[in-house]
């Protein structure tokens, strides 16, 4: 018996190599760091001869250095065409890692004046920001219609990343300087904090001291995919598998011999980024400006500006949030609130950290932006303070932080519960569409991952039909060309540009004569204002979301009578995915205040059951690591029809389950059958402490 067992594992051995033999190869790229250097007027740089398969990103990575900078230094090289054989110089500029300083140093400020065909997309990429980064500074604006000469005020300089020397072991050490933090340490190494964590073990649960020297592990140099502009079948998409990584768990200990009054007084902080400021007068910014076009454009955005300025959104997040502080107050909560105005400033946001009295909080609520929320989550780690970050929808921080709620998901966790739902439409014609952005290839690559990892689950990939068509210079040729007009086409539309996703919605609404098409969008689709309402709906738009706002829902209309009782008003300012910031302020508020209310400090342990009423929408938060803090992933799926209206809707009915064989990790003799496992959208807070 054990001889045939034998013969039987080395027949089927032959076999799968013989497969894997006529199957294309799907392994990434790796780039190698060239030994040959060059110095060429007196700067240093490597000589880097392209290999097949090798992208301008993937070699950008290798050498730590931008896309951008490779270019300028190679004026005849094309980020989409790279051939192999093609000789590139790549800066190089050593410095040491003792000299380093990551810290966010003191704010500078600098303009840029508008020339003839830039947009604020363009002056993104141009200085390594994002749009709403220069939208949030130059508040007033219009995005659609700036005028030739308009001063632009763009972020501070970020630090360049120099090229490192590493020892033989893959380290080099680093010196914590003064305002410097983990994360601003990490960001510029280009290294997780679970990295350094792991070789710097005597760090424990806190951050870096002055002084403390840390070793830095050398950053991997894998390549990523970047997609010519055509179709791609769906047998050129690489498999790629995630790396278990065990980490310890943080099991709250110290929240446990807390003991629950309930007549405490809790104190809450909110640090709202307020940042309220005179206008510049309007005399001023007509001074030398003689066009008449343009001088009325002026009075316009300044009239626009003046109207709603900026701070008006998050004063209507705070009048949410009051309005559900006096509905706990009337039941009983004792609450000593204080609302900080941390005005867009990292050394003011340090300022407030600092106050003797601050460590003593029971809860922090903000703040919104990523620019102070890294020196929030270490101190409220450091603390041991529950936080709440309203609109940050990353997962970076809330893996590092076991007190940090998410309430916003992030994008894996939303492309996870669009895959649920497509999955289930395999039969379909399915067709991503995307602008082929270098900086996105991240995100539209775990998309592909999440959807082939449903699919097959209900199918053999192979037989699934599936495309990829790339988008640039709004060429949307290939996207006519890849719908089939036997089937329905489902068009996976993830955008966050609404100038893009306006673009395809058009075209597509010009072939619906032609063929049967459905688009499944993104979350920011809710925040879109511009895409033509007749488009989304002929369309039968799909995105999965959050919340939506039904003004036929008890809950929001009772809501909306509250809030026009107590301000005279209707809540209007939305943030760009869609939330109103007023219903914001008070959804988290009566979810976090009435959990302390019942639970006191202890309300981590009883997330699964509380529930308030009186919330418009509701949370359903899970831990996103053992070591981690917590997401919301209470998303549903929304549906445009063609009454014009939006209605909520379920997963579509599954399809039976496809066993098959797959090999289990690189050894070809073992094998797993595929389990009926639950719904992708099912979750258990497996991970909650008690």
């Amino acid at each position: 018996m054990m001889i045939s067992c034998k013969k039987q594992l080395a027949a089927l051995t032959f076999v799968l190599i013989c497969i894997n033999a006529l199957l294309p190869a799907q392994e990434p790229v790796h780039v190698t760091r060239s030994d040959n250097k060059v110095i060429l007027e007196g700067k240093v740089y490597y000589v880097h001869l392209v290999k097949a398969g090798q992208t301008l990103y993937s070699i950008a990575r290798a050498y730590n250095v931008s896309e951008k900078e490779i270019l300028i230094e190679n004026p005849g090289a094309i980020a989409a065409e790279l051939t192999i054989g093609q000789v590139l110089k790549i800066p190089s500029d050593p410095a040491s890692a003792f000299s380093v300083d990551t810290g966010e140093g003191a704010d500078r400020k600098k303009n840029h004046i508008l020339k003839p065909g830039e947009t604020l997309y363009s002056l993104s990429r141009r200085y390594d920001c994002t749009v709403e980064d220069l939208l949030k500074l130059n508040p007033g604006i219009d995005i659609n219609d700036i005028p030739v000469g308009q001063k632009i005020l763009l972020p501070p300089d970020e630090t360049v990343r120099n090229e490192l020397s590493f020892d033989e072991e893959g380290y080099l050490f680093h010196k914590v300087k003064k305002g410097e933090t983990l994360y601003s340490i990490a960001r510029y190494y280009g290294v997780s904090l679970r990295e350094i964590r792991s070789v710097n073990l005597e760090l424990g649960w806190g951050g870096p001291k002055s002084g403390d020297v840390l070793r830095i592990p050398q950053p991997s140099t894998t390549s990523a995919e970047i997609f010519s502009p055509a179709i791609v079948p769906v047998d050129s998409v690489s498999e790629k598998k995630d790396m278990v990584i065990i980490e310890d768990s943080y099991t709250y200990d110290e929240m446990k011999e807390e003991e629950y009054f309930p007549e405490r007084m809790y104190r809450v902080a909110y640090l709202i980024p307020f940042d309220y400021h005179e206008m510049e007068p309007l005399d001023s910014l007509l001074k030398d400006v003689n066009s008449p076009i343009r001088r009325e454009r002026i009075r316009e955005n300044y009239r626009i500006a003046s109207a709603t300025p900026q701070s008006v959104n998050f004063l209507e997040f705070l009048e949410g949030s009051l309005m559900a502080i006096d509905e706990l107050t009337n039941e009983g909560f004792r609450v000593d609130l204080k609302v900080y105005d941390t005005k867009n400033s990292m050394s003011r946001t340090r300022k407030i950290l600092e106050e003797p009295a601050f460590s003593e909080v029971d809860l922090i609520i903000g703040p919104f932006f990523r620019y102070n929320l890294e020196l929030v989550t270490e101190f409220s780690k450091n603390n041991r303070i529950p936080m709440v970050t309203p609109f940050y929808s990353s997962e970076e921080m809330a893996m590092e932080n076991p007190y940090l709620f998410q309430p916003t998901p992030s994008y894996k966790t939303e492309y996870r519960n669009n895959a649920a739902f497509i999955g289930r439409l395999y039969n379909n014609n399915l067709i991503l569409v995307h602008q082929g952005d270098s900086s996105w290839m991240e995100q539209i690559s775990f998309y592909k991952e999440a959807l082939f990892e449903e699919i097959e689950k209900y199918s053999a990939v192979e037989t699934v039909l599936f495309k990829e068509v790339v988008i640039i210079d709004g060429n949307t040729e290939g996207l006519v060309h890849s719908l089939n007009p036997d089937i329905s086409n489902l068009i996976i539309l993830p955008s966050v540009d609404e100038a893009f996703a306006s673009m395809v919605s058009g075209k597509l609404f010009y072939e619906l004569q032609n063929y049967d098409i459905e688009v499944f969008g993104s979350s920011y689709w809710s925040g879109f204002n511009n895409i033509e309402l007749s488009y989304i709906h002929a369309l039968n738009l799909k995105i999965s979301h959050t919340h939506w706002e039904d003004h036929h829902d008890p809950g929001f209309l009772e809501f909306l009578n509250n809030f026009r009782k107590n301000y005279i008003r209707e809540p209007e300012s939305y943030y760009r995915l869609g939330y109103n910031y007023g219903v914001t302020g008070y959804n988290l508020s009566i979810f976090f205040l009435s959990a302390l209310h019942q639970y006191g400090n202890r309300f981590l342990f009883h997330l699964d059951d509380h529930h308030e009423d009186s919330m418009v929408y509701g949370y359903d938060f899970i831990r996103v690591s053992p070591a981690g803090g917590y997401e919301n992933r209470a998303l549903n799926y929304y549906y445009f029809n063609k009454d014009l209206n939006v209605e909520r809707i379920q997963l579509p009915e599954r399809p039976p389950l496809h066993h098959y064989l797959q090999p289990a990790g690189d050894d070809p003799i073992y094998f797993w059958w595929s389990d009926p496992d639950p719904d992708s959208t099912d979750h258990t807070n497996t991970l909650n402490p008690e």
